[in-house]
């Protein structure tokens, strides 16, 4: 894992510490909508990911932030490793 980073430069500013209510919430509701679908037979509208139905950005944390690409930057060296 010593080389191991993030592909994209964003994360969570500041806030919560786990999105883990919010991942239930949205898996929640993917399994609803999908249970729907498939009682009503309508198999090519089912999701194949839980991201068509909710958007990950709107997970806990008190505000997500593009740190932008600063790969001269220290600052960004510690932010984009793992």
């Amino acid at each position: 894992m010593s080389r191991s980073k993030k592909k994209f430069p964003a994360g969570v500013w500041c806030g919560c510490k786990s999105q883990k209510k919010g991942k239930r919430v949205a898996s929640k509701r993917f399994r609803r909508y999908t249970k729907i679908l498939i009682a009503q037979a309508k198999y090519d509208l089912l999701p194949k990911r839980s991201i068509e139905i909710t958007s990950p950005w709107d997970l806990g944390g008190d505000g997500k932030r593009f740190y932008g690409y600063h790969p001269e930057c220290e600052w960004y060296v510690r932010i984009i490793r793992k």
